[in-house]
């Protein structure tokens, strides 16, 4: 898990738990720079622990449960370790659109996208159908959106630490650099005017918006958008959960099956 208040947006973050930090240490995208624990780990623990340290050559640092704590700032859950690790695959969208080039720019890119989504479950659901999708980056607005969390982390059975994430402040202004680099937006709706997503083709750039679970989509982003589709639905269900509705898309729009 991860501290309380890390800078949103930041690829450096501080997670905790005995699951977190393990698989921070055997994930090749993640720059641990700093293990710490209690004194009274398992011993099981203690073992497992120290082999994956020194795999990094890394030293973990015993501390006392006072200091972990200042760390963690969630006592109760941090399972007596942490670790502050850097996110290699936090990326800037400009850069990222950049990179698309040769072979990469002749390949269909996808990218999902989240719009006021705030559930922290929810998130981490959406990063781990993005990643087995195959999708190539998620951009994530820093404003209106949790930043990476211990329950992120958790919801996506630690995938977020393989994903490109593509921060922006606000999400129109993400999604309009991306769309001057020839990205399609084509934002998840109920209203009846979308395409039902089985009749729809992914375009060569396409980046996929997913609404917040209460309102949808925001009007500053239907104004962007170039495309819309929805997710034909039986009328006795009022609507999707937003996890469950990207990870539809995300499959459909799969680059795998190009």
């Amino acid at each position: 898990m991860t501290n309380t208040n890390p800078a949103k947006g930041t690829p450096a973050i501080t997670v905790y738990g005995r699951r977190a930090v393990l698989e921070a240490l055997a994930t090749d995208t993640v720059e641990v720079q700093r293990i710490a624990h209690e004194p009274n780990l398992l011993p099981s623990f203690r073992k497992e622990l120290r082999a994956a340290a020194r795999a990094r050559n890394i030293i973990p640092e015993e501390l006392s449960r006072d200091e972990l704590s200042n760390i963690t700032a969630d006592p109760r859950n941090d399972q007596g370790v942490a670790a502050r690790i850097i996110l290699k695959l936090v990326q800037d969208p400009d850069a990222f659109a950049q990179s698309l080039t040769g072979r990469r720019a002749a390949s269909p890119t996808r990218i999902l996208a989240l719009d006021a989504v705030t559930n922290p479950q929810n998130i981490g659901m959406i990063v781990r159908s993005v990643l087995a999708s195959g999708f190539h980056a998620m951009l994530w607005p820093t404003a209106g959106s949790p930043w990476v969390s211990g329950l992120i982390i958790k919801a996506s059975a630690a995938t977020v630490y393989k994903t490109t994430i593509l921060p922006c402040r606000y999400l129109t202004d993400g999604l309009i650099d991306l769309q001057r680099r020839g990205f399609a937006l084509i934002g998840l709706d109920a209203a009846p005017h979308a395409t039902p997503l089985n009749q729809h083709t992914p375009p060569h750039r396409a980046l996929y918006i997913v609404g917040s679970e209460t309102h949808g989509l925001s009007a500053s982003t239907r104004e962007l958008l170039d495309d819309s589709v929805r997710i034909p639905i039986a009328p006795e269900v009022e609507s999707l959960n937003a996890a469950v509705a990207a990870s539809l898309v995300c499959f459909h729009a799969s680059p795998l099956s190009d």
